[in-house]
């Protein structure tokens, strides 16, 4: 017994007295558990009768069809039936029952006990269907407290209904899948400290357990998800255990290396595939490697080298496995070109220019788009080549796919190579551990733009020679060849013919790049294109700075087409930039121009020779004699120095012959 006679019959005097006065003397306060007398001063106030041999039905439950719970109690029977049996076998051998009752509403769902201890409570109409709240029943275990994973207990005369006076409730509110209250009624001569620490021990068991169950669906759900999603990657996986055996493999890796599963799962991972030797050094390290080249030299050329990514799976004891992931060289380019940013942005409806030159130049660029001839761009600094690289590269079939660019005169020679064809780890000193692709390979089915090629070394230009005519790679310390399916676009400032006359350029190399051969001209030879250009520069300046110039005066637009332009198309955009800069309204004025930009560099030289130059002198004088003999006709003039007219005019002025 869990009390005393002596004590209970105490409290069984204490609640007459409450019943009878409503309230109990102070020096015997102390007497009662303070939980237990507040419960009874709200059943007072509720007005329930402590001498009801029958329990009230709540109005919204209809009779006989009380409301079913697929709950968490439910579940126990799935997860642990055996030892549930025996739990209710327990209940019915020592005349004690259980109900389940939903947490919220308190109404009874499922019961299960000793036959005679049903019968006794059920002809009191607690039952299924009951509600076990203390507004029905009194002062139970369920009116002490509503704590999740919290249980209590209500012993004979602690209960304020008469009917429960022989028994003892004990309640215990589970809230895992389903939020249940387990009501425990039993004998109270048999209800002891015992009874209470197996009670309590049982549904912490329980609750364990079915944590322990949803982790489990949980963590076969996530096993599942990931299953699909490595499925539908086209990536390789491949699962290796601390002892370095393969455990699992997706479906693409089989794709990949066409083996099946007999020829894996289990075997040891570097017996299959030694050149993963790095990979399995991670479960001693405990390191990650990230996109490391390795090379399976079995597989067809254009997937031989592939990338590695290693995650080991850390535990507090050590390395416990490794994820490896190898993905394909297409995916690579595919992820790289993304990242780098390599694509081509203008067409040509972005190239400005009405003046007949420019028609012509574009309707061959487009020809040349439409074909997979090499082209090569040719025209001074700021021209626009790179624009009409671009241009050319979305008209073309490979629009869809990446524009590499490489700028031959910002790379040290020594290395134009290596980025242009790639490299194997340990090619040469600093090599990066692992390799990497070159130019070539990033630009696979799309096209790579070498800019400034008259600045590549004669070294590479026979690498770049040999790749042109196999259209396969080889990366510098290999022996592989890797086919590319690239289209080569050109870009120069230097005359190349008279550099392979020099002996500085190669003679094969220029016929079998220069095949479609677009001149760009310079500025000052397109001087209708200015207005129009201006006007373009002023619209993107204002959008990008948010100022408000709306266009440029007369005056300040013929002093700008008068100009040489020495550097093209980009001294006029950082012209009108500076100009925007300047202007105080919104019109650009002439003196809002940045003049002290446009003294030419052949000003500058030959002012400063002067005195001193003979080549100078000499070319002045050549220039006043033939003034005098053609009576001042420019146009002759500059025929027979074979320069255009408007270098003859500002040779003139240099020389004061104007």
């Amino acid at each position: 017994m869990l009390l005393s006679q002596r004590k209970e019959s105490e409290i069984k005097q204490l609640k007459e007295i409450f019943i009878k006065d409503g309230q109990i003397p102070e020096a015997s306060r102390s007497r009662i558990r303070p939980e237990i007398l507040a419960s009874w001063e709200r059943c007072r106030k509720s007005g329930i009768d402590p001498k009801c041999s029958s329990i009230s039905l709540p109005s919204f439950i209809p009779d006989n069809k009380p409301q079913k719970d697929g709950g968490s109690w439910a579940l126990s029977d799935i997860l642990y039936d055996d030892v549930l049996q025996e739990f209710y076998e327990l209940l019915e051998n020592n005349y004690s029952a259980i109900l389940c009752a939903h947490s919220d509403t308190g109404i009874v769902y499922f019961q299960r006990g000793d036959k005679k201890l049903l019968q006794q409570i059920n002809d009191s109409n607690i039952k299924i269907g009951t509600c076990l709240k203390e507004y029905y029943l009194g002062t139970t275990a369920l009116s002490l407290g509503n704590i999740p994973n919290q249980p209590f207990y209500v012993y004979g005369e602690e209960h304020y209904l008469d009917i429960f006076q022989s028994l003892a409730t004990w309640c215990h509110y589970s809230k895992d899948y389903g939020s249940t209250l387990n009501f425990i009624v039993t004998s109270k001569k048999d209800f002891s400290l015992l009874s209470l620490a197996f009670l309590k021990l049982f549904f912490t068991a329980r609750k364990y357990r079915i944590d322990l169950f949803k982790n489990m669906l949980e963590l076969n759900l996530k096993n599942q998800m990931a299953n699909q999603f490595m499925q539908y990657q086209d990536q390789a996986y491949i699962f290796v255990d601390s002892l370095g055996k393969i455990l699992n493999v997706n479906q693409f890796f089989y794709d990949l290396f066409h083996m099946v599963e007999a020829d894996v799962i289990g075997k040891d991972c570097l017996q299959v595939f030694p050149v993963l030797n790095n990979a399995i050094k991670c479960l001693e390290t405990g390191e990650k490697i990230n996109f490391e080249e390795v090379c399976f030299d079995y597989l067809p050329n254009q997937i031989q080298f592939m990338r590695m990514n290693v995650t080991p799976l850390q535990e507090s004891n050590g390395v416990k496995g490794l994820i490896i992931s190898l993905s394909d060289s297409k995916k690579v380019r595919q992820t790289v070109n993304k990242i780098s940013n390599n694509n081509a942005y203008y067409n040509f409806n972005n190239i400005i220019g009405e003046s007949s030159t420019m028609k012509n130049i574009k309707r061959r660029a487009m020809r040349a788009a439409l074909s997979e001839s090499t082209v090569i761009i040719t025209g001074e600094s700021g021209t626009g080549k790179e624009l009409f690289a671009q241009a050319i590269h979305n008209a073309s079939r490979r629009g869809e796919g990446p524009l590499v660019a490489l700028n031959c005169g910002a790379m040290p020679p020594e290395l134009i190579a290596s980025e242009l064809f790639g490299y194997i780890e340990g090619a040469f000193t600093g090599a990066r551990k692992g390799g990497s692709m070159g130019k070539f390979e990033y630009a696979q089915h799309g096209t790579l733009f070498l800019d400034e090629i008259g600045e590549m070394p004669l070294h590479a230009q026979t690498i770049l020679l040999r790749v042109l005519e196999d259209r396969k790679v080889t990366r510098i310390g290999s022996n592989t060849s890797v086919e590319v399916d690239v289209r080569l676009v050109c870009a120069t400032n230097k005359d190349l013919w008279r550099m392979v006359i020099d002996g500085t350029f190669r003679e094969d190399l220029y016929y079998r790049i220069n095949v479609v051969n677009i001149p760009l001209p310079p500025l000052r030879e397109r001087i209708t294109d200015i207005p129009l250009l201006v006007d373009h520069f002023i619209t993107n300046f204002n959008a990008l700075e948010g100022t408000g110039i709306k266009g440029i005066s007369p005056s300040a637009l013929s002093f700008l087409i008068g100009r040489e332009w020495e550097g093209n198309l980009r001294e006029l955009r950082n012209t009108i930039e500076c100009a925007m800069q300047n202007a105080t309204d919104s019109i650009i004025e002439l003196e809002h121009l940045p003049v002290e930009n446009f003294r030419s560099k052949s000003e500058h030289l030959v002012k400063a020779a002067d005195s001193t130059n003979e080549f100078a002198k000499a070319e002045k004088k050549r220039l006043l004699n033939l003034m005098i003999e053609y009576n001042g006709n420019k146009t002759i003039v500059a025929e027979k120095l074979g320069i255009c007219r408007s270098t003859l005019y500002r040779k003139l002025k240099i020389y004061n012959l104007s």
